[in-house]
């Protein structure tokens, strides 16, 4: 009688193994479950005292969903190879916010975003995306997030839940929930408005650290009207954009790289520095409702410049693989 149930078992282990259990019932087991969160890390702002541990700092900012665009502005930097892999060795890549929305390909913008920031750590590189005000309305409220339309289209296309970035336990939340509110390298910082709060250095990082932890996206500090993501317009004004010089002196930094704005310093379709080269704009109107430009990449070639306070080497890399030295205006 063992002998017999022995030979049973064996027969339906072979029988499971041969794919007599479908997938179908495989998989309402699993999406039966309930979805797990995935411990992730986010310290609200990451901080690089030394640039020269790089052999340069890429900059890129509000692709917007711009997937093709993208990738050939990643491609004319050396930045990947024709199949999108990381070729850029040392270097350090810094997305400066808002890679979601108005464009067609989000999803695939963010896939790549996560490849990369995989291959650059092997490779003795490193990844940053600093979070923009589009990513942030979108975890703060998804369901009545306006701009969000072409985004929450695209997965509707494709049979994402909206969950697949709010959560995280899927490789695309867990990244998205993993974005700083900004950036500071060397004696720059990276933000996304580029309106450095009226806050000591301690107390930004403190209220950073806290808002991302708790994900109170919906705050003040994030989406406020003068807030580190959605100030607008504030380099227009001396009343405005003094201040923010002198907090960078106060901070010990030398400038800001910001996007956000499209048309900052009346300048369309392309980079600036401003202010003795203090504050440089790099949103280049990516996406369609700013104008569809076809974008550039911003490299800092001498990294270890970066550690000084004064202007360094800086250059812009156009699709076509052409570049030019950025010269303050």
């Amino acid at each position: 009688m063992i002998k017999i149930n022995i030979i049973f078992i064996n027969i339906v282990y072979f029988l499971f193994l041969s794919g007599c259990t479908t997938p179908k019932k495989l998989d309402s087991i699993f999406s039966d479950r309930s979805p797990q969160t995935v411990a992730y890390s986010n310290s609200g702002v990451i901080e690089i005292s030394d640039a020269s541990i790089f052999s340069q700092v890429i900059v890129l900012s509000d692709v917007h969903g711009m997937f093709d665009q993208v990738v050939t502005l990643l491609k004319a930097s050396q930045v990947i190879d024709k199949d999108n892999n990381w070729i850029a060795g040392h270097a350090l890549l810094i997305i400066n916010g808002d890679s979601i929305d108005k464009g067609p390909k989000s999803l695939e913008v963010l896939n790549l975003w996560i490849k990369l920031e995989k291959q650059s750590g092997i490779a003795g590189g490193k990844f940053i995306h600093v979070l923009g005000n589009h990513e942030a309305e979108f975890l703060a409220d998804p369901l009545n997030d306006k701009k969000a339309a072409e985004l929450i289209s695209e997965m509707q296309d494709q049979n994402i839940p909206v969950s697949d970035l709010t959560q995280t336990q899927s490789p695309r939340g867990i990244f998205i929930h993993s974005e700083p509110v900004a950036a500071r390298v060397g004696k720059w910082l990276f933000c996304h408005s580029g309106f450095y709060p009226n806050m000591t250095w301690n107390d930004f990082l403190e209220v950073a650290k806290k808002t991302v932890a708790s994900q109170n996206y919906a705050s003040d500090f994030l989406l406020g009207d003068n807030s580190i993501l959605e100030a607008k317009d504030w380099e227009k004004s001396a009343s405005t954009l003094r201040p923010v010089i002198n907090r960078l002196d106060t901070l010990g930094l030398f400038g800001i790289v910001f996007g956000h704005q499209p048309n900052a310093f009346k300048i369309k379709g392309r980079s600036a520095a401003k202010a003795k080269g203090r504050l440089i704009k790099i949103d280049n109107g990516m996406a369609p409702e700013g104008g569809s430009y076809p974008g550039s990449v911003l490299i800092f070639t001498k990294p270890s410049e970066m550690n000084i306070l004064k202007y360094p080497h800086i250059k812009i890399v156009f699709p076509d693989s052409s570049s030019q030295e950025l010269i303050p205006e």
